[in-house]
């Protein structure tokens, strides 16, 4: 799912290795400045639902069901006047098959490099209200560098009944066991590993009440079980054997209500509340297993004035505890999030939007509550005393649908940040606010097919980033941009992306000294790929080159990328 989140326009990910457990997402910079950070900003949900660990903020990548996946859906303005703290970077929904009305099959086997092999099973059957659905994958494989290598086994199942009144129930369960090692830099390889359980359950109900009046009910559990350990082969002189866990829950429930009653008006009224726990190793001992309360309220609504304007606004209010434990003091974060944006659509087509949105983030259990030195002989300490983050943003959109064959689209936003939280470098690294950041820049997309057989698309961002105390932004190219060629010919299919991105600077913290780490900078780099592709007679076989020069570079500091590697796929369909 890493590597997929890579080729949407200014969603940024940064990982060890696309299978590692270490992602960080960012949609137009807002996501953390160093590699391995907890400030992760982006909301990541699953059909809706929100996946990410209590004590870190991000998903586990490896259980995300990517057989399963349909579509994707970004967000990409701080959302906090619907979803509340998590979002104030943005949303991905990301959309499983569970609304297909197929009744199939799906077979796909696959092998590459670095001794890669992949299973995966997929089954769907609808008869009458009733639809079920299972999927189940295995894989492995032994990484494009010592201790990279992973082993995933996953297997999901929903069941939904839809019947002709508008009524629909859904419910689903995803269980992903992983075993993943964590290759370390490359100038002081890690010998630890990690194996974690995941269980999603999810369940969601709609039904009408009366004309124009409808509910949803939303209620989920997410649960990961983490035990990193040192691998059999440690040599005598290494010294990061502990071995250390991770229980990480939560529990929530949403409900909304939607009146479309009046012919102008949609208006969407909500709230939801959820529970999460992190009891881990690497918090504070003086603290028990530290917890979180947030509950939120929210109405939205959609206004037609006429003549092709539409006018859309939001509020949210939320409340967040942290309790860490014992007789330690409780953190209260409260906020109130609004939204306004105005749209104007001419011949139906072409759409102006310009947005206002508020958002806000509260501090995660790590942020506030983390103990823990690293290989490398860093301490890594939380701050109880952090402030909740909060943005401020303003965005123009301009939208041209010429025709089937040629769309394009331009977007540019300001966004001011308040009381960002950053891990700072120095003895030990602590959490604090900054002073302040400001984020701009400017986005463009396009999908051009001349011909039935020949498709472009293409975007390009630029993000300019600055913190306002005067402090380097880490981490962040100014551009961004890719290209996409997709010819349908009689013998193969042929797909060739293109991806390109600026230098970036970085803090060298592995440079020995521990009071002064040097800027330094990775340089800009095109990345090229290769898709190869036909069906016959029900098979469909693909190959897949990434890195087709063997490009050697990294995405963060000291974690080579892999060179050129290939995969093949043979998908059958019954």
């Amino acid at each position: 799912v890493p590597d997929v989140l890579r080729d949407i326009p200014g969603v940024d990910v940064q990982f060890a290795h696309p299978n590692g457990r270490n992602v960080n997402v960012s949609i137009r910079g807002s996501s953390d400045y160093k590699p391995g950070g907890y400030n992760n900003r982006v909301l990541i949900l699953l059909d809706g639902f929100p996946i990410l660990i209590p004590n870190s903020g991000t998903p586990d990548w490896s259980s995300l069901p990517l057989e399963s996946i349909k579509r994707i859906e970004v967000d990409n303005s701080p959302a906090s006047a619907q979803y509340g703290h998590n979002s104030m970077g943005g949303v991905i929904n990301l959309i499983t098959d569970h609304n297909g009305t197929d009744n199939n099959t799906i077979l796909r086997l696959s092998g590459g490099a670095n001794t890669t092999g992949q299973i995966s099973l997929t089954h769907r059957k609808k008869k009458g209200d009733w639809a079920y659905g299972i999927n189940t994958m295995v894989r492995s494989s032994e990484g494009h560098r010592f201790n990279a290598d992973d082993k995933i086994a996953r297997i999901r199942t929903y069941l939904r009944y839809g019947d002709n009144k508008g009524r629909s129930y859904r419910l689903s369960h995803i269980l992903s066991y992983s075993d993943i090692g964590h290759p370390g830099f490359i100038s002081s390889p890690s010998y630890r590993r990690s194996d974690r359980l995941t269980q999603y359950i999810q369940g969601h109900g709609f039904y009408p009440i009366t004309n124009g009046l409808s509910m949803s009910h939303s209620i989920f559990l997410n649960k990961f079980d983490t035990h990193y350990y040192p691998r059999n082969n440690i040599p005598d002189d290494y010294t990061d054997i502990d071995q250390t866990y991770y229980d990480d829950l939560t529990v929530g429930f949403r409900s909304e209500m939607l009146i479309t009653k009046w012919a102008r008006w949609i208006i969407m009224a909500g709230s939801d509340v959820d529970w999460s726990q992190s009891d881990v190793d690497v918090f504070n001992s003086m603290y028990g297993a530290p917890s979180q309360l947030s509950v939120g309220g929210f109405i939205q609504s959609k206004y037609s004035i006429g003549n092709g304007w539409n006018f859309g606004s939001g509020l949210r209010y939320d409340y967040r505890r942290s309790n860490p434990g014992g007789n330690y003091q409780k953190r209260i974060y409260t906020h109130l999030s609004p939204k306004i944006n105005i749209m104007y659509t001419s011949r139906g087509k072409r759409a102006f939007t310009l947005a206002y949105s508020e958002g806000f983030r509260a501090p995660s259990l790590s942020e506030l509550y983390l103990y823990y030195e690293s290989s490398y002989g860093l301490i890594t300490k939380g701050n109880p005393e952090l402030t909740p983050e909060e943005v401020k943003a303003v965005e123009l959109t301009y939208e041209h649908p010429h025709s089937d064959a040629w769309y394009w689209s331009i977007s540019l936003f300001h966004n001011r940040y308040e009381n960002m939280i950053d891990f700072i470098y120095a003895i030990p690294v602590l959490s604090i606010n900054r002073e302040g950041v400001t984020g701009m820049g400017g986005e463009f997309q396009f999908k051009w097919k001349p011909i039935d057989t020949l498709t472009f698309r293409g975007s390009y961002a630029y993000l300019d980033m600055t913190d306002r105390g005067g402090a380097p932004i880490l981490y962040r190219s100014k551009h961004r941009g890719q290209v996409n060629v997709r010819y349908q010919a009689a013998l193969v299919n042929i797909q060739l992306g293109i991806q390109a991105w600026s230098k970036q600077i970085y803090e060298d913290f592995l440079s020995g000294s521990h009071f002064d780490f040097p800027i330094r900078e990775l340089p800009e780099r095109i990345i090229p790929e290769l898709i190869l592709s036909r069906e016959v007679n029900g098979f469909t076989g693909s190959l897949h080159i990434t890195n087709l020069f063997d490009t050697k570079y990294e995405l963060i500091q000291d974690f080579p990328m892999p060179g050129r590697s290939w995969q093949f796929n043979l998908t059958k369909t019954l």
